[in-house]
């Protein structure tokens, strides 16, 4: 990680976002070596072990176009977060 020193909150999350868009890149294409048919999963100082695992998942527009708004809404949970948009200053 780049050391900032005297560096603006602001600032410093963005420089971290790209740093962390770029890891995941990477990440990205590692995971679609390791996941290649045949791929060698056997590193230096790890293993890689492919664990294949199910999902599910609810549409909540299906529900509501078969059971209704109404029967819907008092299984709905709304939660308030906070979000950090960063925005370039006009020089």
């Amino acid at each position: 990680m780049t050391d900032l020193i005297n560096i603006h909150p602001a600032d410093e999350l963005q420089a971290l976002r790209e740093e962390i868009k770029q890891l995941q890149t990477r990440e990205s294409e590692l995971r679609d070596i390791l996941l290649a048919p045949g791929a060698n999963l056997a590193g230096d100082q790890y293993i890689a072990a492919i664990l294949p695992s199910n999902r599910e998942t609810v549409d909540k527009n299906a529900l509501i176009a078969d059971l209704g708004k109404d029967a819907v809404a008092k299984y709905l949970k709304n939660t308030v977060v906070k979000s950090v948009r960063l925005l370039p200053r006009e020089q």
